[in-house]
């Protein structure tokens, strides 16, 4: 595949009737690899490209309503509003968990698509990250007001879709077997869609989907789900799916978070390099205005040796700035210290309330002035191995090592906050 291929790829993780598929494709999907693995965390071997996750119809509760205005901009209160009076409560503290949809729109009134998505359990996301998130009804192609049957994870469910062939409803059915509990729930769940008024034409069929491999129901069984719903039934091979435009909102707390982590690494490296353009661009002012200071310096001394008594204040001058030498020409400036200790870091769970990098100016054994560099650092870390590694990386480091920076790294102590704090000093001479 070239490159450009790669790039524009896109990925579906999808809910399969055993378990989690893979599908890739550019503009059309097909089936990757069809795994047993019901834990999306199990399930390796995801392709690079544009990965979207599909969330199984169990995870998903569907609340269709219509509302009494064609005002787009009260959509979204109305939506949270009709999920309050249904009892979906959505938890804020797990991410973006509820979305709405548009399904038809008039002058005096909207019918809409509301979902509210159960907090994913640990290992219910991927090892790669989905750069976005939708529901699997919604990413079928599904007939024209009809209502389809397909399994999950074992499990029977269902959708409707209108006569746009838009998902209008779907819903997990209680278990693996097709028989009249199944039928019952489907035909409850279609009369409340015209109790509702969210469909308002009949339906036209109904249709079972099954895939390679899968067992299709008794012809007695569809028989059976036809008188109850007064439709033909009909069993289809499964199609394959696509990515809906557009894709949902939802987003879990875990994802966000890490969007939020990676978005603030990326300004903290913006903030660094901007910091460190800058001061190279302070020191090589600095240098051309040391340098032309010096050169004239030089050429007023030789003058004054030669011509007048002035030479005695060009000589002192010269002292003095032999003087402030070590501090003029120090190649190790304090942000390049902190700079290196950021480097030396873990980014994730480990704060630096306090740092301190400095230099001072020390008159040897000899009595000449040389130049003594300090850094200070104190934070906090969730977990003592954060501040332990943060340590030694200290201690690992070419650049302190390359400046004779002597660390002191002392055991990091707990906090009345579960923290462990830490306390580094480095001195070089």
């Amino acid at each position: 595949m070239s490159q450009k291929g790669k790039k524009n790829n896109q990925v579906l993780f999808f809910p399969g009737a055993e378990g989690w598929e893979i599908w890739t494709g550019v503009e059309e999907l097909s089936l990757l690899k069809a795994s047993e693995e019901r834990e999306a965390l199990a399930v390796e071997g995801v392709p690079g490209g544009y990965l979207t996750m599909a969330f199984a119809v169990r995870d998903v509760s569907a609340a269709p309503f219509v509302a009494a205005t064609g005002d787009q901009d009260m959509f979204e209160d109305l939506a949270d509003l009709h999920l309050e009076r249904s009892g979906l409560r959505v938890d804020e503290t797990a991410g973006s968990l509820s979305d709405s949809f548009v399904l038809r729109s008039e002058e005096d009134e909207a019918v809409l698509l509301s979902v509210v998505l159960s907090p994913p359990p640990e290992g219910g996301l991927p090892r790669k990250s989905p750069k976005a998130f939708d529901i699997s009804a919604r990413c079928l192609p599904l007939p024209q007001d009809a209502v389809v049957l397909w399994r999950e994870f074992g499990r029977w469910v269902f959708a409707v879709s209108d006569s746009n062939s838009q998902c209008a409803y779907f819903q997990a059915l209680p278990g693996a077997l097709f028989d009249q509990q199944l039928c019952r729930e489907v035909a409850l769940g279609m009369s409340q869609l015209f109790m509702q008024e969210v469909l308002s034409v009949p339906l036209d069929n109904c249709q079972i989907w099954t895939s390679e491999g899968e067992f299709t129901p008794s012809e007695e069984a569809m028989q059976s789900l036809g008188k109850i719903l007064g439709l033909s039934v009909e069993s289809v091979f499964k199609p394959a799916p696509c990515l809906p435009n557009p894709v949902s909102s939802l987003l879990p707390a875990d994802i966000r978070a890490e969007r939020v982590a990676k978005q603030k690494a990326r300004q903290v490296k913006l903030a660094i390099a901007a910091g460190v353009l800058l001061y190279l661009g302070l020191l090589g002012f600095l240098a051309y205005q040391y340098f032309e200071t010096k050169e004239k310096t030089e050429l007023a001394q030789q003058r004054a040796e030669n011509s007048n008594p002035a030479a005695e204040k060009v000589n002192s001058f010269k002292e003095k700035w032999e003087e402030i030498q070590p501090v003029v020409e120090n190649q190790v400036w304090p942000v390049a210290q902190y700079y290196n200790a950021y480097l030396a870091a873990p980014k994730t769970g480990l704060k630096l309330s306090t740092v301190e990098a400095h230099n001072e100016i020390k008159t040897t054994v000899s009595n000449e002035l040389g130049l003594a560099r300090f850094i200070t650092l104190i934070g906090e870390s969730e977990e003592v191995k954060e501040a332990i590694q943060f340590g030694e990386n200290l201690e690992k480091s070419q650049f302190f090592k390359e400046k004779s920076f002597n660390w002191e790294i002392t055991s990091p102590t707990p906090t009345s906050k579960g923290t462990w704090r830490f306390n580094y000093t480095a001195t070089a001479l």
